[in-house]
């Protein structure tokens, strides 16, 4: 006589607890890296974004100048315009300083980037002359933010506008 043994195959498929936390935690670690690495790559993103801004108000500024363009009531001649800088804002003016200027047409930007400021030792003010475009005083706006971030924009006695970074 035979004595048969009877094998019970367990077919169940599935994770057991270990491998679905191990999975669980090698996803956080993930998520938490590329959470990280985003959050650099935007403020990377807002800090440009606010060095644009920066330049395209000089621009403007400059363009007006170039153009003799003669803003508000009382003005009938072309007049200067230039750029006061401060930190959370940027101020296009008429007239041939911040100090004497038509605050009636003044044109006030808000910076968008709350995080940068100004640098020390930077230009807060430059005025472009009529019809030329030929800045004073000349010299660099610096901009800095939390994250490290830094700026340089230059301006020339010619009112050439350049930036680096």
């Amino acid at each position: 006589m035979r004595l048969h043994k009877t094998y019970r195959h367990n077919n169940a498929t599935g994770f057991t607890l270990l491998e679905v936390l191990v999975v669980i935690g090698i996803m956080t670690m993930l998520g938490g890296f590329a959470l990280i690495v985003s959050m650099d790559v935007y403020r990377g993103f807002a800090f440009r974004i606010e060095r644009d801004m920066l330049v395209s108000v000089l621009y403007k500024a400059r363009n007006q100048s170039m153009s003799n363009v003669c803003l508000g009531a009382g003005c009938t001649d072309g007049s200067p315009h230039g750029v006061y800088v401060s930190t959370g804002q940027y101020v296009i003016f008429q007239g041939t300083s911040y100090a004497t200027r038509d605050t009636a047409v003044d044109e006030v930007i808000v910076a968008s980037n709350a995080a940068a400021s100004i640098a020390p030792h930077s230009l807060s003010e430059v005025v472009f002359t009529q019809l030329s475009g030929i800045a004073s005083p000349v010299g660099t706006i610096g901009l800095i933010d939390t994250a490290g971030h830094v700026s340089t924009t230059t301006i020339n006695s010619e009112g050439q506008i350049s930036w680096s970074n």
